[in-house]
C-alpha cells in the first residue's frame, strides 16, 4: 500500500466512526492534513516516505478510537434557545391572528411557516454555496417576471395567479440573503471584487423603488451594507491595503444612499403630514392621528381604554397596537428589547462563524428580521413615514409570515451546522455564470 493510501485508509476508518455524515468530509481532509505534516516532519528527520507515514498514524492512535473521539467532538450544536424562542413565537402569532380575526384559517399558514422553517434548518446550506450565483441570478429573474406580469392595487405591485395573490413588497425579505450569495461569489477578486459588489446591489435596489415599497428598500439597503462590511472585515476580497477609502465608502453607500432616495420619494406634503397630522384630517393625517391617540391612551401594565375598531387592517398592520392596549407599553417595550437582543445575538454569532457563507446567511436573517420589526413597530406607534413589510410571526400575512420563517430556519441551521461547512480554499478563477475572469 502506497504511504498516500494508508493515510487516507486511516481516515476513512476514523470517519466511519463520525454519525453525523455531514461533517465527514471536512473531518476527513483536516485528519488528512494534520497526518501528511507529520510525514513530512519526520522525513525532514530522514526517515523514508513510507516509514515516516507509518509513525504517524502510530503516533495518532488506533482510527477506531480517534473516530470515536472525532465523533463527540462533532455534533450539530443545536441553538436551545433561539430554536425555543422560534416556536414560542409560531404559537402566540397564531394565538393573536385568531383572536384578532376571529377565525381559525390563519392555522394553515402557520402549518407551513413551520415546515418551511424545517426545511431551512434541516437543509444542507453547503449546497447554497456550491450554487450562489445561479441563485442570485435565479431570484433576480423570477423577481423580474413578477414585476412584469404584476398589477397596481391600491399602489403596490401585485402579482395574481389564481388563487394566488403575492405582493411584490414581500421581496424585500428574499433579497438580502440572495445578496449575500452574490458577495460570497466575489472572493479574491479584491477591489474589482467590491466594486462587483455595489453593483450587484442595484437590481434589487431598483425592482423594489418598482414595486414601490420604500421600508423594504431600506431593509435591504441596510442589510446590504452590513454584510459587505463584514466580508471586507474578513477580507473576504483580499483587496490589498492600498483600498481603504473604497473599503468605507461601499458598505456606507449603499444604505445612505438608499435613505436619501427615500426622503426624497416621500414629498414634502407627506413630510409635512407627518410632522403636523392634524392638517390632514381626512386621509393619512387621520390614521396618524387615531394611532397616537391609541397609543396616548395605553397604560404601562394591562388594558388600555382606546377604541381600536376605527383602526383600518388591525390584524395586519397595526398588530402590536392592539397588543400595546391589551397588555400595555410595558409589555411593548420588552417585546422590542427582546428584538434588539436578537438581532445584537445574531450580529455576534455571524462574526463568529468559520466559514463566510455562515457568516452571510446569518446576518442576512437577522437583519432582515430585525429591521422589519422595528419598522412595523415605529409605524404602529404612529410614526411610519413609509409602508411596512410585517411583524414577524405576529401581524397577518401569508408571503410574509412563510419567507421569515425560512429565513430563520437558514440561520439556526447555519448556527447549527456551519462550523463545519468548509468555503473555498483557492481565490475563484472564474465566477460562474457571469465569466469574470481574474
Amino acid at each position: 500500500m502506497l504511504p498516500n493510501d494508508r493515510i487516507a485508509e486511516y481516515c476513512r476508518q476514523a470517519a466511519e466512526q463520525i454519525r453525523w455524515k455531514r461533517a465527514r468530509p471536512a473531518v476527513m481532509r483536516e485528519l488528512e492534513q494534520h497526518l501528511q505534516d507529520q510525514q513530512e516532519a519526520y522525513m525532514e528527520q530522514g526517515h523514508g516516505q513510507e516509514q515516516a507515514a507509518r509513525m504517524a498514524i502510530e503516533q495518532m492512535g488506533d482510527a477506531r478510537e480517534v473516530g470515536q473521539a472525532l465523533d463527540w467532538a462533532h455534533r450539530p450544536q443545536t441553538p436551545w434557545f433561539l430554536l425555543l424562542a422560534m416556536m414560542a413565537f409560531l404559537v402566540l402569532g397564531a394565538a393573536l391572528q385568531v383572536a384578532l380575526t376571529r377565525q381559525m384559517a390563519p392555522l394553515a399558514s402557520y402549518a407551513v411557516a413551520a415546515g418551511l422553517f424545517a426545511l431551512g434548518y434541516f437543509g444542507d446550506i453547503s449546497l447554497l454555496g456550491k450554487h450562489a450565483m445561479e441563485i442570485y441570478l435565479g431570484v433576480l429573474a423570477f423577481a423580474a417576471v413578477l414585476l412584469i406580469g404584476a398589477e397596481p392595487v391600491a399602489g403596490a405591485a401585485v402579482f395574481h395567479l389564481n388563487p394566488i395573490s403575492l405582493y411584490l413588497c414581500y421581496l424585500a425579505l428574499v433579497f438580502p440573503a440572495a445578496y449575500g450569495l452574490f458577495l460570497y461569489g466575489m472572493k479574491g477578486l479584491g477591489a474589482r471584487g467590491i466594486l462587483l459588489s455595489v453593483l450587484g446591489y442595484l437590481p434589487f435596489a431598483l425592482i423594489l423603488l418598482m414595486v414601490p415599497t420604500l421600508s423594504g428598500l431600506l431593509i435591504y439597503s441596510a442589510s446590504t451594507g452590513v454584510m459587505l462590511a463584514a466580508a471586507i472585515r474578513k477580507n473576504w476580497f483580499g483587496a490589498k491595503q492600498g483600498h481603504p477609502v473604497l473599503k468605507i465608502v461601499a458598505p456606507v453607500l449603499l444604505p445612505a444612499g438608499a435613505l436619501a432616495v427615500a426622503f426624497l420619494s416621500v414629498g414634502e406634503n407627506r413630510l409635512q403630514v407627518f410632522l403636523n397630522p392634524g392638517q390632514d384630517a381626512a386621509d393619512t393625517g387621520l390614521i396618524y392621528c387615531r394611532l397616537r391617540e391609541a397609543v396616548a391612551q395605553a397604560v404601562f401594565w394591562g388594558e388600555g381604554n382606546a377604541d381600536l375598531s376605527v383602526i383600518p387592517d388591525l390584524s395586519e398592520n397595526y398588530a402590536l397596537l392592539y397588543g400595546i392596549q391589551k397588555f400595555g407599553l410595558g409589555t411593548f417595550a420588552a417585546l422590542m428589547l427582546l428584538v434588539l437582543a436578537f438581532g445584537v445575538f445574531g450580529v455576534i454569532r455571524a462574526m463568529r462563524q468559520r466559514s463566510m457563507l455562515g457568516t452571510l446567511l446569518v446576518l442576512a436573517a437577522t437583519l432582515t428580521v430585525t429591521l422589519q420589526a422595528f419598522v412595523y413597530a415605529y409605524a404602529n406607534m404612529g410614526y411610519g413615514l413609509w409602508g411596512t413589510l410585517s411583524f414577524p410571526f405576529l401581524s397577518r400575512g401569508t408571503t410574509a409570515l412563510q419567507l421569515d420563517a425560512l429565513l430563520l430556519g437558514l440561520m439556526l441551521g447555519a448556527l447549527r451546522t456551519g462550523a463545519w461547512v468548509r468555503d473555498p480554499q483557492q481565490p475563484q478563477r472564474t465566477i460562474r455564470l457571469l465569466r469574470i475572469e481574474r
